[in-house]
């Protein structure tokens, strides 16, 4: 079962041009608009990858290239199809820190990401930056953390 803990979130900066629905307002306004679209693309991430869905996964992912910069997106994709399917009994819960807004418009989200598989056990800070494709959140870049 995936379990997911999803803290405040802090928004720190103005209206995006590429918002479906532009957010305006104080910063507190700005939170409550896009803070339920980005926990529930966090939920569907974590969903995903924890059910072993790798299709719905990889679709959560910028089709135009990898979220890393040592493979290609194939070679990406490869290597995560090896590494997540249905088969696999894991959990991934969440710790948010912190989520901003880039000018560009690319959200900038910080967390803890506690991984428990049966032969393997981690946690870990991440950083995913996330962009609208096709009217979308998609993640576009993922980073391990110091």
């Amino acid at each position: 079962m995936i379990q997911r803990t999803l803290f405040l979130i802090f928004l720190l900066c103005g209206n995006p041009a590429w918002a479906a629905t532009p957010c305006n307002g104080s910063t507190e306004e700005m939170l409550q608009c896009y803070s339920p679209e980005v926990k529930a693309f966090l939920g569907r991430w974590v969903r995903a990858w924890g059910n072993g869905d790798i299709d719905t996964y990889l679709a959560l992912y910028t089709s135009a290239r990898s979220p890393r910069n040592d493979l290609s997106r194939s070679e990406w994709e490869a290597h995560r199809r090896a590494r997540i399917g249905p088969e696999k009994q894991i959990e991934i819960n969440l710790k948010l820190e912190s989520m901003g807004l880039e000018d560009s418009g690319i959200f900038d989200v910080i967390f803890t990401q506690h991984y428990r598989s049966a032969s393997y056990e981690d946690r870990v800070r991440k950083r995913l930056f996330l962009l609208r494709e096709g009217g979308e959140l998609r993640i576009w870049r993922e980073e391990v953390l110091p």
